[in-house]
């Protein structure tokens, strides 16, 4: 039960994706006390959402322990942390991803594990937003959340093994050999044919047997849904990503299935 007077032991993971806006709400031990998700309408403004959606839920804005909040863009890279400069980043995104003169907003993350910087843009009147909401949270890209719950379960499977992450019209796709990343990217796609051939297309790259490379889905994803089928049609060792627990769920979220958010959940890990 959410308790107001204890909100300063809690902990809010938030996440502002492309798609919507979803939380979740933790007491001071791991147990799940909130989940919420709000879908954005087709071309919705979110600077407009976030601020309806914040100041319509009293449970948002109160002073937690630990706040962390993942936010995305479509514009991001990797950088090797000996070749990261900071006052470079624009630089980094100019090769790498859309420009986009919204996005003029640079930040990194640093991934310490794989010795390299998450680079990002964004829009900077929505962070500067996020941070007059949220003075003592902490702010990471979605794909940095991603990159940490992979590693994490990697340590459980040897070899090389192809991650996925689905969000509607876009996935995130990324290889990893024991818990080394080798590669990561984003596709957007209209079509479940469009999946198919962007992974299929990844594992060509890399000379992987669609066959026998362990693909590991999470996501906005079902067994009955298009995708899924044509993806276990293509790749014979499909499985979703088990739940590494993060957090306890008490009965009332059975419905929630644990690999719908996982990048969500996975905020508990960065650094």
């Amino acid at each position: 039960m959410f308790t107001k007077s204890l909100s300063y032991e809690y902990r809010l993971s938030l996440k502002l994706g492309i798609n919507g806006i979803s939380y979740l709400i933790v007491d001071g031990l791991g147990k799940a006390l909130i989940y919420k998700k709000y879908e954005m309408a087709e071309k919705e403004d979110i600077l407009k959402a976030v601020k309806s959606f914040f100041t319509g839920d009293d449970k948002l804005l109160h002073n937690y322990k630990i706040i962390k909040i993942a936010v995305d863009s479509q514009s991001f890279t990797l950088v090797p942390q000996r070749l990261f400069k900071e006052e470079d980043s624009h630089l980094y995104l100019q090769k790498t991803s859309p420009q986009n003169q919204e996005l003029s907003y640079y930040s990194n993350d640093a991934i310490l594990s794989n010795e390299a910087h998450l680079v990002y843009a964004s829009n900077e009147e929505f962070i500067h937003l996020l941070k007059n909401y949220f003075p003592s949270g902490k702010i990471y890209h979605t794909t940095t959340a991603l990159i940490y719950g992979w590693q994490k379960q990697a340590q459980e499977k040897e070899g090389k093994k192809i991650y996925i992450h689905i969000e509607a019209h876009y996935f995130t796709i990324a290889l990893f050999e024991e818990t080394h990343l080798i590669f990561i990217n984003r596709f957007y796609f209209q079509t479940s044919g469009d999946f198919i051939y962007f992974t299929l297309m990844i594992l060509d790259r890399f000379e992987l047997q669609a066959e026998t490379i362990p693909v590991i889905i999470s996501g906005s994803i079902e067994k009955k849904s298009e995708i899924y089928k044509k993806l276990y049609r293509y790749i014979r060792n499909v499985s979703f990503i088990p739940n590494l627990g993060y957090y306890d769920f008490p009965n009332s979220f059975a419905a929630l299935q644990h690999y719908y958010n996982f990048d969500l959940y996975s905020l508990k890990l960065c650094e």
